[in-house]
């Protein structure tokens, strides 16, 4: 029987050999003995792996605030300013005022100009180049342009007939030749009478067209017609061209007597000159009724083709004649204002 033996207190931390094992095979395994040698070197080794790393840390923080900043520029960039509300109210400002004076310039300034004539001028001939010169220089000047002869309503267009060595038949058929022609609508005609008694023709004077037509008329008309008158024509749909007769009297009341006194001749003295037959329709029979055109009071006849023939005063001096109604009411307002 073996004697007991009783075991060694263990020390922590300390190999104390196998207890299965023989004392005698139990040998201590040598300690690790640290130097300062190999302290330097973990020192120096784990400081070197902090130094990298907090290096390389650093490094990524860099790149990432480059990267960040480049981006809000860019946005910055690209963002467009706003817009300062007081360039907007200028800019307004600015346009009110150009068309404010766009504007006073049309209503003002433009009517002003339109009324400016400008003077014939005379525009010399330069020679072509390449060719001598004989060191003349020939002036070309434009043509005058014919102003229309004096009437007593605007006109469009005119005729001029001279009486001098005609007859009246011949002076007739002129007139009915351009009363054939027709007007476009709106535009007055005017057929000037003049005869040649000196250097150059002269306007005839209502008695004098009335003597030389042989156009009968009572004696307190005749007395009471002033020199100037009109005849002519106002065009009408259809290129239709209307006879229309203007005559200047002294006073309203001798007018309208003599008017009244003429009614019964007056539609053969618009047959001799503007061969309108409405005597020979009429037979005698004549008979003109009262009408109102533009408010004022005038006088018609009809005959049965339709024609009509219709007088009323423009105004206290001035007597109209027209072959149509609507003639009359068209002519009326112009002649109203000589």
């Amino acid at each position: 029987m073996e004697p007991i033996v009783p075991h060694k207190k263990l020390e922590p931390g300390v190999f104390q050999g196998r207890p299965d094992i023989p004392e005698s095979e139990k040998i201590a395994p040598p300690r690790l003995i640290r130097t300062m040698k190999s302290d330097m070197a973990d020192a120096v080794k784990n400081q070197n792996e902090s130094v990298v790393s907090i290096a390389i840390a650093e490094e990524k923080k860099k790149a990432t605030a480059r990267a960040e900043s480049s981006t809000i520029k860019t946005q910055t960039e690209n963002l467009s300013p706003a817009p300062k509300p007081h360039g907007r109210i200028i800019v307004v400002i600015v346009v009110l005022l150009v068309i404010t004076a766009l504007v006073l310039a049309y209503i003002f300034v433009l009517p002003k100009f339109s009324n400016i004539k400008l003077p014939d001028i005379s525009i010399p001939s330069f020679p072509s180049l390449g060719k001598p010169t004989t060191g003349e220089t020939t002036a070309t000047t434009t043509e005058p342009i014919i102003s229309l002869a004096p009437s007593l309503i605007p006109a469009q267009s005119e005729k001029r007939l001279n009486i001098t060595n005609k007859t009246r038949e011949q002076i007739f058929d002129e007139i009915s030749d351009e009363l054939g022609e027709g007007a476009t609508a709106g535009l007055i005609k005017n057929i000037y009478f003049e005869e040649s008694s000196g250097a150059e023709p002269t306007a005839i004077s209502a008695n004098r067209f009335f003597v030389f037509a042989d156009i009968s008329a009572p004696e307190i008309l005749t007395r009471s017609l002033e020199k100037p008158f009109m005849i002519g024509f106002w065009g009408e749909e259809n290129w239709d061209a209307t006879p229309f007769m203007i005559l200047k009297v002294s006073g309203y009341d001798t007018g309208f007597a003599g008017m009244l006194d003429w009614e019964k001749d007056l539609p053969r003295a618009f047959d001799l000159l503007f061969g309108t037959n409405i005597n020979t329709e009429l037979k005698s029979k004549i008979k003109f009724q009262d009408i109102v055109a533009l408010e004022r009071d005038a006088r018609v006849v009809e005959a049965p083709s339709g024609k009509t023939i219709s007088y009323a005063f423009a105004n206290e001096n001035t007597l109209v004649i027209a072959g149509s109604e609507k003639a009359l009411e068209a002519i009326i307002p112009v002649a109203g204002k000589n």
